[in-house]
Formats: structure tokens, C-alpha cells, sequence
């Protein structure tokens, strides 16, 4: 039973009780208008959440991955050269960091310090991780992920030793900024 539900047969329960006629009315409209407040309520939360979905889905719906982005061509550059290349070429007016510790927005305790953090001032708009095989499996790793969702900061990885080129790399930070 929901908590809707339950007000519903609380105020149920409290007009088989009242005694004098006068009250049960009284009762009565106080239950139908708490009633209606409530689902009115209800219904807005419902159609929020409703087209907060929709906006979700649309921005998934926007991205439409082109096979060339996984082809592999060996230009000589690291998957942090190109990231940074991707940020200072179509993201100009954002500040980049590298080797932020977690302790900047808040965090306590050991964790391992992000790759690189995109600022637009002094908030960060996004948080990246440069990942090898392992490293989802170390607890500071956790943590510090953990950390970035605590403070709503979008969060993404790379895998260092994967063919990220260059679209691919820009395709996906433009979903995210």
C-alpha cells in the first residue's frame, strides 16, 4: 500500500469514528479536500517525472554512434592528448584541470585523484576518470566515483589502453556538455 493510499484509508478510518453528525460532515470536507490536493499533487509529481523521462530518452536519441568512430588509427597521441586536444578546440570557453583530488568538492577520506575536470568557473561541470584494466576494482577508484555522483557531477571514463580516436572522444563529451 503506497503512502497515498494509506492517508486515504487513515481519513477513512478517523470518519467511521467520529460521533455527531456535524463533526462526520466537517470531517468529511476536510477529507475531500485534503483528497483532492493530494492527487493534484500526485499528478504533477507523475507528469514531472514523465517528462523528465522524455528529456532523457531525446538526449540518448540525439547521439547516433558512426562506425568510423571505433576505427583505430595510430596517431601517436595519448587518450589524454586527445581529450585535452577535443576540450581546447570545441570547448574553449570551459577550464580544464588535471589530477583534481575528490577533496575539492567535498570529499573525506583516501581516493584516487580525477584525470581531468572540466570547469565552467569555478563549478565542475565534468568529471573524467583515464582507466586501465583494473582500476573499476580499487576501492579509492569507488570512491571517488562515488563522490562525483554525490555531488550530481556527470562522470565518465576512458579506457586508456582502447583505440579512443578523436570523434570518438568529441561525440561523447558533447553529450555530456
Amino acid at each position: 500500500m503506497g503512502l497515498f493510499d494509506k492517508l486515504l484509508q487513515d481519513g477513512a478510518d478517523i470518519l467511521k469514528e467520529v460521533t455527531s453528525e456535524e463533526n462526520k460532515e466537517k470531517a468529511g470536507e476536510l477529507f475531500n479536500n485534503l483528497k483532492d490536493v493530494l492527487g493534484e499533487k500526485a499528478q504533477e509529481l507523475s507528469s514531472a517525472i514523465e517528462s523528465y523521462k522524455t528529456q532523457q530518452e531525446d538526449k540518448k536519441d540525439d547521439f547516433v554512434a558512426d562506425e568510423s568512430m571505433y576505427e583505430y588509427v595510430d596517431d601517436g597521441k595519448t587518450c589524454r592528448e586527445k581529450i585535452l586536444e577535443v576540450l581546447a578546440n570545441e570547448f574553449p570557453r570551459y577550464t580544464v584541470k588535471e589530477n583534481v583530488s575528490p577533496s575539492t568538492i567535498g570529499g573525506t577520506g583516501k581516493f584516487m585523484d580525477y584525470s581531468i575536470v572540466v570547469y565552467d568557473g569555478e563549478v565542475p561541470k565534468l568529471i573524467m576518470m583515464l582507466i586501465g584494466k583494473t582500476t573499476t576494482s580499487h576501492r579509492e577508484y569507488r570512491f571517488s566515483k562515488e563522490e562525483a555522483r554525490k555531488n550530481d557531477i556527470p562522470f565518465m571514463n576512458f579506457i586508456e589502453h582502447y583505440p579512443n580516436t578523436v570523434e570518438y572522444i568529441s561525440a561523447r563529451l558533447h553529450r555530456c556538455l
